[in-house]
């Protein structure tokens, strides 16, 4: 310990030049350890990326019907029961010698009497519902509402059926009592979807082919990434988006190309 005292006393210059070079090689390598702190990207690519409009939409029964009677009646007897399934012209129900029969095919949904019980006026005898013609409602901000017109595709999935997605079209957009409606045909909605069940909506309103898309995970401040090229140690390149989806981003401008890959940090204050 001595002799390296000693040796430092009498050759000060290249002790200090030693001293910086040790601090210069733990500050790279702690610079080097920050910008790889992370998961880097698969090699970029050019691929086709879709702008969407996202909603929640309420599965909808096209045909639906409630008998409500005007006056006190009583129920005379009753010819289904509420999960029947009917044809249209079948009798459902007898309110003071007077059969109501199907308007339609459906099922029914709702019959709260009892016979001998009576029904006071405007509530709801029955109800009966065509379970097979179904349509999404979605309600939309108002700058969705500017983006979507009629004709546009929409995907719809499910939280349970997560696996699969369905076809839709937009048929129509309105107001409604101060809010924006979408209405959409989904022609393979399953049978087992039912009214009033709540899937997902994307409405497709753009849609860019053959662009340079990076994961979204990957953005900072929605202004650059790190990027890794070849065996450089990642770099900040500046970046300029487009169309963003769920998980992509399409690069307008930027230092990017097809096989670049760009790093997911975990700790994005470094």
């Amino acid at each position: 310990m001595r002799a390296i005292l000693i040796w430092i006393s009498t050759h000060r210059f290249w002790s200090v030049l030693f001293a910086v070079l040790l601090l210069a090689g733990f500050w790279l390598l702690n610079i080097v350890k920050a910008r790889s702190a992370g998961d880097l990207s698969e090699p970029l690519q050019k691929g086709t990326i879709v702008e969407s409009v996202y909603g929640i939409g309420t599965v909808t029964a096209r045909n639906s019907y409630q008998l409500r009677p005007g006056l006190i009646c009583t129920v005379m007897a009753l010819y289904v029961k509420e999960g029947d399934a009917v044809k249209k012209g079948d009798p459902l129900i007898n309110l003071d010698e007077n059969v109501f029969s199907a308007p339609f095919d459906g099922t029914v949904t709702f019959l709260p009497y009892k016979v001998g019980e009576n029904v006071y006026p405007q509530s709801s005898a029955l109800s009966l519902v065509d379970l097979r013609e179904r349509y999404l409602m979605v309600s939309l901000e108002q700058q969705g509402a500017l983006q979507v017109k009629a004709g546009q595709q929409v995907k719809v999935s499910f939280d349970t059926i997560r696996s699969q997605s369905y076809n839709g079209l937009v048929e129509s957009v309105y107001p409604n009592d101060s809010n924006f409606l979408a209405r959409i045909s989904v022609p393979d909605l399953p049978l087992r979807i039912l009214p009033d069940m709540t899937g997902d909506v994307a409405i497709e309103i753009a849609t860019h082919p053959d662009v340079l898309l990076v994961p979204v995970a990957a953005l900072e401040q929605g202004q650059y990434v790190w990027r890794k090229r070849g065996n450089e140690i990642p770099r900040r390149a500046e970046v300029k988006t487009g169309i963003i989806d769920k998980a992509m981003s399409e690069i307008v401008s930027g230092d990017l190309r097809v096989g670049d890959r760009v790093l997911v940090r975990k700790d994005l204050n470094k």
